[in-house]
Order: C-alpha cells, then structure tokens, then sequence
C-alpha cells in the first residue's frame, strides 16, 4: 500500500468514458440484460446523475466540449472529423488537462481522442503528459495504435484493447500514487466495429455488444482495486460516462432517439461517481447537468483557474455532485453541426430544428415536451404553454445569433488559420 500525501485540496480524478453506451445499458439505470456489477457499485457508494447530458450526439463534438468546459461550435469542431482532414482542437483553447497539469498534476489519456490527427493535435500537444490510443474511431482506416506522437502498431489487434488501456492506466496510476494524477480513460468500446477479448466472448445476453461493454465494466473493476489497494479509495473522484448515445445496438432505456438525434436517447447519458468521504453513498441527482460541466467542476476541486478570456459553457456542479442542490443554468443547448437543434431548461425541452435543417415540417415544429411528465418526448404541449414557449423560442435565437456570430473565428482556429 501507498501511503498517500495530503490531497484534500487536489484529489486525484480517473474518468472513464465509453464510445456509443447506451443511457440504458448500466444496470444502475434499469438495464438488465448488459451486466454491469462495477458500474453499479460505483453508483450505491457514490452518485447517479439521471439527467446527464452529452453537448452532442456524436463524437467528435462531444469530447471537444467535454475536455474545454464550451460547446463544440465555439471550438470550431462541430461534427466528427475523419483521418485525412486537417481540422482539430486549437493550440488557443486550453482543455481540462492543461489547467490540471498547471496545478501540479500528471496527467494521461488511454483510449481513443478524436479531436484531430495532425501532430499539433495530439493530446501530448494539449495536457497530457502521456498517451496511448486511436486518434480516432476504430471503423476509419487506418487503425493506428500511438504512443505519445509516434505510431507504434500498424496491425491492432483489438479484441484486446480494453485491455491494453486498463493495464497502461494502472501502470500509470501505481507510478503516480504519490502525487494526484488525471487518468482520462477514453475506451474505443463498444463503437462498430465491436472487438471482444477472447474470455469474454459470448458470455453476455447482450450479444456482441453486451459481450465488450461486460468486458470494460470487469476491466473497471481492475481499475477499483488499484485504487483500492494502493489506500487511494478516499482521495480519487472516479466517474463513469459515455460520448453520447448508442448507435446500431444498445439501450436508450426507452428514451426516444439514438446516436446522431438530439432526442434523448442521443445525448442522455449513464453518469455515476464515487468519492467516498466526500459523495454520500447511493444518491442521485436529478437534475440537467452537462460533460460541459466537468471542466468547470473538476477545475475547482483541483484548485485550478478556469479560462477568463473565453466563454465557458458549463458550470461548476460540485454541489449537486456532494447531494447539495444544483446550481443554476439558463439552459442546455444542443447543436446538429452549426445549427442549434434544441433546448433543455428546467424540466421543458424545445425542438426547434431536426437533422440541421431549420423548421423542415411546420406540422412537426415547434416541439415542447416537459420531460418530468413525458421523458420519452411523445406528447407536443407547445400549444398549452406559450409563455415557456416563447422563453425558451427567444433563447434559441439569441444563443443560435451569438454563435453564427463567433463560426468564421472559431472554424479559422480548428483549422489552424488562426492561431
């Protein structure tokens, strides 16, 4: 066992993020044909956010805004990018694992990135003292595992690559049990194709799909039990997350919409975390919170300075995540591309765009659910409450008018135009 230093003030942070896991695949979230004993547990010892939302339903954007607190159109990235284009995260903004390292944390990413494949792009240009993974989706070509800048296998055997990132983020973590340490764990499981290690195949009622995301929970559990044995438990924040909603197979927990739709089984997110001592054991929080939150949120336990020179959309939510109330947000906006698809306030979402094409069908549009009553978005009250209509029609045009404003800005940056 490691006797750890004081870390009241900078608690270590391990953030586990799937590619494509459905809102209902966690058991914790009433999946029952996937198991996920880890992830379950992680929710009875800490907390399940129930209305946890990714910025976007694919990719790229989501992990843009993730890892700089701001929507993705500000970031220049708003939709997936692929191997041969030259877009990705600017030197300019300064994502999570900047302002950690800044506070005296290593910090290392294991997984897949997708914010870029140009060497200016590599997480090791933007944070992360250590890197091992796919720069981006394991259906593009070619396949690359890096390490660091440097392409280190050509022929990736991916039935084993949950593995590879697990072992290299416990490597990682028993080198720096001494000092706190950022693990971003960004698994490239259970996107298409799926890849299933040998001792996991067919085990699952889920199929192949059940059979890797089975395969990432038992792999979690590794994870646990380093931190665990190393007398760490107390002093890391664990999180466990998805990019956004799943794609050709897995549950949305009847949430309408998958991957790709700004319904809610695109962006509504399975969120637990632990933290025992500080996250009471087994609550929820059922209020909208966003990954755009976690920069904000993780930047004040650490101790660190959230950029003042830039809009930050999120918000620091590290109340609600110790039971305490959420603290307020006008809304939650979600994009399709550069145009801004719908709203999220309070208990009422908006649709006002589908499939980035303004008001295609005047019998379907404008849409307003009040998601407490009708989660599964079925139920159009746009016409029995005007006055939230109108307030939330004239935040979309006002938010919509401020980002066209800042699209030439932000897209020269993506693109390396601007420095």
């Amino acid at each position: 066992m490691t006797t750890p230093r004081a870390m009241t003030d900078r608690p270590n942070i391990v953030l586990v993020f799937m590619d494509d896991m459905g809102y209902g695949d966690m058991g914790c979230f009433g999946g029952t044909v996937v198991q996920t004993p880890w992830m379950n547990q992680i929710a009875e010892r800490g907390i399940k956010f129930r209305h946890m939302y990714s910025s976007s339903s694919t990719c790229t954007p989501s992990r843009a805004s993730l890892l700089t607190g701001r929507y993705a159109q500000r970031v220049g990235l708003p939709r997936v990018l692929f191997p041969h284009e030259g877009e990705g995260l600017s030197a300019w903004e300064r994502a999570l694992p900047e302002l950690l390292r800044d506070r005296g944390y290593r910090t290392a990413m294991y997984g897949k990135w997708h914010l870029g494949s140009r060497p200016e792009h590599n997480p090791v240009r933007h944070g992360f003292d250590e890197f091992v993974g796919l720069l981006y989706s394991n259906d593009m070509d070619p396949v690359h595992l890096y390490e660091g800048e440097k392409v280190v296998e050509t022929e990736v055997d991916q039935a084993w690559i949950t593995k590879l990132y697990t072992d290299r983020a416990i490597e990682f973590i028993e080198r720096n049990a001494a000092e706190p340490f950022f693990v971003y764990l960004a698994h490239t499981m259970p996107h298409i194709p799926l890849h299933v290690e040998p001792g996991f195949r067919g085990t699952s009622k889920g199929g192949t799909y059940g059979d890797t995301t089975e395969c990432i929970d038992s792999h979690l559990g590794r994870i646990l039990d380093c931190i665990s044995d190393r007398g760490l438990i107390e002093h890391t924040l664990v999180m466990v997350t998805s990019d956004n909603g799943p794609w050709f197979e897995g549950s949305t927990g009847g949430l309408r919409g998958r991957k790709i739709e700004t319904w809610e089984g695109g962006l509504r997110m399975p969120f637990v975390a632990q933290w025992p001592g500080q996250i009471p054991p087994g609550i929820s929080c059922d209020e909208p919170a966003c990954l755009i939150d976690l920069l904000p949120t993780l930047s004040t336990l650490a101790g660190a300075t959230v950029p003042a020179d830039r809009p930050i959309d999120g918000i620091d939510i590290g109340p609600a995540l110790r039971g305490e109330p959420m603290p307020a947000r006008e809304a939650l906006c979600f994009f399709q591309y550069w145009n801004l698809n719908a709203v999220r306030s309070g208990r009422w979402k908006l649709h006002v765009s589908r499939h980035g094409h303004p008001y295609p069908d005047a019998r379907e549009l404008l849409q307003l659910f009040d998601l407490e009553l009708d989660p599964t978005e079925s139920y159009n009250v746009a016409n029995r409450e005007p006055e939230v209509l109108a307030t939330l029609t004239g935040l979309v045009e006002r938010f919509a008018s401020e980002i066209a404003g800042q699209r030439r800005e932000a897209e020269g940056r993506a693109a390396g135009r601007i420095a």
